[in-house]
Order: structure tokens, then C-alpha cells, then sequence
């Protein structure tokens, strides 16, 4: 009998992949009923409720006599069922409040201010008294979003006083609008202390990732102190934390939190520009094992999400370009001319990617601005 039996909530593609090669007993609870996940002990197809009371009815019902020693949440809605789950089968325990916090941006937001982390202004829609208050309190735009969403779901920017019809019925958070641009810090916990980090440059937020970015001596520094205060003030033990954060002129501003892998295929980026598998680290840190990480990137890839906009493709030009670059370390795209492209509702929504890696910073900004030339989508 193999020492451990993994319960994966949320699952993603590498994290299954490392735990077959591991030859780990795993089972999987996922939202959707595809894909069907090869080599998983029980798959349960279920919503991830955000009730309590729902969640351990789930687990109790679909898991009861299951042998579990890890729950890991490969997504942002397994979170808050994965602490439950924790629990209720005896696995590896984390702070049900830490998971909590880290799911609702208006609780994370809240507790993290009265450690006198730098945000931006923000105020519950429910506490909103009307629409002038609100633009009085933060100022024109203002950023409405759910307080239980990821990857801009949900997410608008609201520039007139009379275009904001408050929700008190809907759990959301408002916010004082922060144009500056964006980075994020991914680091790999493990007992309480950041084993590895890596800073990601949002070149252009939703579409271009740069892993690493690259960054001052201080402004990196600033970053990782920053992180460093947030996972402590939030006891996170173990895992992956991605955590966002403004470039502003006065200083760094907080933007949110999330306990689970990133999206925007910045874990591929992690691979070719670091030289491990970060899946493979991931798993480490969730099974409490040590991981040799490397101490300087080899590469600087740039990730660079497809998506067009809506409409007809007319055309793919420069695509055999891509494919036969020696720089291209990923390459795929999902459409073809005729096909018809939806409005993109997130930024996990993508027609394709393609992954690049180059020997500096320089020659991977230069690369990307030729790509953008040579490749294009045509719609109509």
C-alpha cells in the first residue's frame, strides 16, 4: 500500500501528470465532467459549492471510507472546499481562516489591512449607500468585481456615477481604479517558509507574461518583502501562493492573493525558464518533501495568450514562421479560418498559445515585438 492517497479538487493537466509518473493513488472531484481523468482511483463530478454545509455533504456522500492523506486544490473554487475536505478525511490540515481569507477579496483585503499592507481603497457594495457615495469614497473609475472570482470574471471598470447600479443583493467589492502596471510573485511554501519565488512581468496583462520579469535590484526587493509579509500575516504553510501586485509611482500597492498554481501558462513559462518541473515542485511542497530548486533562471521566457477578439477568422498568416523558430519552446492554436470566436469572458479563455525563451530580458522584449509583427489572426 503506497503511503499516500491524494484527493485532488479543481484538478489541472500537470498536476495529475506528476502524480501518475509518482505512481500516487489519487482520487478527483472536478466541477465539469470532462475531461475523464486516466488513472484516478474515484472521480466525482460535482459543483464546488461555497456552502459549508453543502461541501460536507459532498465529501461525505461521494468520499466516505476514502483513504486520504493530502486534499490539494488545483483551482480557485477548491480552495475553500479543500480546507472542509482536509477535515473531514483526515488529511494534512491548513487554516480553514487562511483559506477563507483567501477567497474572498473583500475578507483578504480587510484582515490584511490591519497589517498595514498597502492596497488600494475599496469598500463592500453592500455597505455602498448609493452610487455618489461610492464615486465620492473612490473616485472615478471604479473597479466592481466578485469578491469569490478569478481571472477577471465578473470584473468592470465603471467610469460614470450614473452607470453604477449598486447590488447589495450580490456579494462584490469595489475598488479605487490603479492604473500602473502589474506584476505578480509565485513562490513554493513549505512549512511556513518560501522555498523558491519567482516574479512574472505582466508585459500585457491577460496576453503576455514575462517569467522572470525583469525588474530593478529594488523593486524586486520590495516585491519579495511585500510577499513575505503577506504569507506570514495570512499563517500560509505550505503550497503555491500567487500573489499580485501594482507597480505604482508612489509604491507597491497590494492587488489580492490566491492559494492555488497561476493560470496564464505561466507554470509552463516557470519550466523553460527555471529548468524544473514546477508541477513536480508543487506536489513536493503539498506532500511536505524537500525539492532542490535552482538558484538562477536559465532562460527568460515570454507566454503570450491568443486571442483575437470576437468574430470570424479570416485568416492565420505566419503561423509555419512560429512553428519552425528555434526561439519557440510552445506552440498551439485551436482555430482555423471560419471558425467563429465568443467574446472573451476571462483571461483563462484563449484560442491558443505560444512560449518563447531567450538568453536576456533584451532579446526576449525584441523577439516578442517580432512575433507580434510576423503573427497575426485576422477576424472579421
Amino acid at each position: 500500500m503506497h503511503k499516500y492517497h491524494v484527493l485532488v479538487i479543481g484538478p489541472r493537466r500537470g498536476l495529475v501528470d506528476a502524480l501518475l509518473r509518482r505512481r500516487i493513488p489519487f482520487s478527483v472531484w472536478q466541477e465539469k465532467p470532462t475531461p475523464a481523468w486516466q488513472g484516478a482511483e474515484r472521480q466525482v463530478t460535482s459543483p464546488l459549492w461555497k456552502s459549508t454545509d453543502r461541501i460536507k455533504r459532498t465529501i461525505r456522500h461521494e468520499f466516505a471510507g476514502t483513504r486520504c492523506t493530502h486534499v490539494i486544490a488545483g483551482t480557485e473554487a477548491a480552495i475553500y472546499p479543500a480546507a472542509i475536505a482536509r477535515r473531514l478525511l483526515g488529511a494534512r490540515c491548513s487554516e480553514t481562516t487562511t483559506a477563507l481569507r483567501c477567497r474572498d477579496k473583500l475578507a483578504m483585503k480587510e484582515y490584511l489591512r490591519e497589517f498595514d499592507v498597502p492596497m488600494t481603497d475599496f469598500l463592500a457594495e453592500t455597505g455602498a449607500a448609493d452610487a455618489a457615495a461610492v464615486f465620492a469614497a473612490l473616485g472615478s473609475p471604479v473597479v466592481r468585481k466578485s469578491r469569490k472570482s478569478s481571472g477577471g470574471r465578473t470584473l468592470e471598470i465603471i467610469h460614470r456615477e450614473r452607470d453604477l447600479v449598486l447590488q447589495h443583493g450580490n456579494r462584490n467589492i469595489l475598488e479605487k481604479y490603479i492604473a500602473a502596471p502589474e506584476a505578480s510573485i509565485e513562490s513554493f511554501v513549505n512549512g511556513s517558509s518560501i522555498r523558491f519565488t519567482n516574479i512574472t512581468g505582466y508585459h500585457e496583462k491577460g496576453y503576455v507574461n514575462f517569467v522572470p520579469a525583469a525588474l530593478d535590484t529594488q523593486t524586486t526587493e520590495a516585491i519579495e518583502a511585500l510577499n513575505r509579509r503577506v504569507i506570514a500575516a495570512l499563517k500560509i504553510r505550505w503550497g503555491i501562493a500567487h500573489l499580485e501586485v501594482y507597480l505604482a509611482k508612489r509604491g507597491l500597492l497590494f492587488g489580492e492573493i490566491a492559494l492555488r498554481p497561476p493560470g496564464g501558462y505561466i507554470m509552463n513559462a516557470l519550466r523553460h525558464a527555471w529548468g524544473f518541473n514546477p508541477w513536480e515542485a508543487f506536489l513536493a511542497m503539498e506532500l511536505d518533501e524537500a525539492f532542490a530548486f535552482p538558484a538562477r533562471p536559465l532562460a527568460y521566457a515570454a507566454v503570450e495568450v491568443l486571442h483575437p477578439g470576437p468574430g470570424t477568422v479570416t485568416a492565420i498568416q505566419g503561423e509555419s514562421l512560429l512553428r519552425e523558430h528555434p526561439a519557440i519552446r510552445e506552440f498551439r492554436i485551436k482555430i482555423k479560418p471560419g471558425d467563429r470566436i465568443a467574446p472573451r469572458g476571462s483571461v483563462g479563455e484563449d484560442v491558443g498559445h505560444l512560449l518563447h525563451a531567450s538568453d536576456s530580458p533584451a532579446a526576449r522584449l525584441k523577439l516578442h515585438n517580432a512575433f507580434r509583427r510576423q503573427f497575426t489572426i485576422k477576424i472579421d
